[in-house]
């Protein structure tokens, strides 16, 4: 099997798409499979190298790599099966690199809206069009969300939904929270998570007597935190509001575990692994209808999906408050069924059923 992706799981960029790819190839690899993952170069990287039983090969830029694809494996691709992973440009497989697979964890769509600038719709608009040479290719997503997009921008190959896991260990019971339901938001501190909805809604939980804190957990453009802390300051929750900035894993496993409660406003998700990783300390979530993320809580029962406003993520929390050990309990619960080796088979399922033969 040949990988296509711009980044590989040690790259400066890599994210969870990359991250999860890794788990599923070493297992199939230890399994017997034969792997090579192509991808771009980087600093200290090396050109060729195994590891884990899987051969990485480098070569190009973030710019460069896809060409660079095609120069290398469009006279030669003797492989059984190509998976195209895509991370917003594709390499076009289907002209080249047959028998392909696009695994898409998510689209961009209005994520460009929200970081794309300037050139933010011409990037909206373009997604379906640079997407038009998968129309009839197969597809391996992680959401039935994400799988409904895929057909809504015109794909019509076969497509599987695989589940997902997470390396964070389950705590075997819920454990004490802070006693005054503090509750969390983690991940990269960006416009498109729409992270000023969240606190508009601890301005309205505070009014309603709440006196936990707000803790935002990550890093991002220090112009978009600056005015997070200006609308906190001009809310009056100045006080309720703690920036972390980036912590190592150790606190943000802390962190998370004394938290009563995960928040999650994005515009849009392949999955939201920070909702799996909380819900190990059986921590629930209260999120944003949207595609992903409406598939990674079950509605009453790891937590809540609601309509994208602060308003309704605040009344939903204060319902939550109020079954607290319910949702815990069934947050926790839920993410111990999700393992490395299910989401393995599943993979390998996938490939077998959508391989053409």
């Amino acid at each position: 099997m040949l990988v296509l992706n711009w980044r590989d799981p040690w790259h400066p960029k890599a994210g969870g798409a990359e991250h999860l790819t890794w788990r599923i190839l070493q297992r199939l690899a230890a399994r017997g499979w034969s792997i090579e993952w192509f991808s771009g170069a980087y600093p200290n990287a090396p050109a060729e190298g195994v590891r884990d039983g899987v051969r990485f090969v480098r070569d190009g830029s973030q710019t460069t790599v896809h060409w660079r694809a095609w120069r290398r494996y469009a006279k030669r691709c003797d492989f059984d099966v190509v998976i195209d992973e895509i991370n917003t440009i594709p390499f076009f497989t289907p002209w080249y690199a047959a028998p392909s697979i696009a695994l898409i964890y998510q689209l961009a769509r209005e994520v460009w809206l929200y970081e794309g600038g300037a050139i933010g719709p011409i990037g909206y608009a373009a997604e379906p069009v640079y997407l038009l040479p998968y129309r009839r290719t197969p597809v391996i997503t992680i959401s039935a969300s994400s799988a409904r997009t895929l057909r809504g921008i015109g794909l019509r190959g076969d497509i599987r939904v695989i589940p997902i896991a997470v390396d964070e260990p389950a705590d075997d019971d819920v454990p004490p929270k802070v006693r005054d339901r503090d509750i969390i938001v983690v991940g990269r501190v960006t416009p498109s998570k729409r992270i000023e909805h969240s606190i508009e809604a601890a301005a309205l939980l505070r009014s309603g007597g709440w006196r936990g804190r707000l803790r935002i957990v990550g890093s991002g453009p220090p112009a978009y935190r600056a005015a997070l802390e200006r609308r906190a300051g001009a809310l009056g929750v100045a006080d309720t509001v703690a920036f972390t900035g980036r912590v190592d894993d150790a606190e943000r496993r802390r962190l998370m575990r004394d938290a009563s409660v995960l928040w999650m406003t994005s515009a849009r998700e392949g999955w939201g692994l920070v909702v799996t990783e909380a819900a190990r300390h059986g921590t629930p979530a209260v999120v944003y209808d949207v595609p992903g993320l409406c598939d990674a809580v079950e509605d009453g029962v790891t937590g809540r999906v609601v309509a994208a406003r602060p308003r309704a993520l605040a009344d939903a929390t204060n319902g939550l408050f109020a079954r607290y050990d319910e949702f815990a309990r069934g947050a926790l619960d839920r993410s111990r069924r999700l393992t490395w080796d299910a989401v393995t088979d599943a993979f390998a399922r996938a490939v077998d059923e959508l391989r053409p033969r």
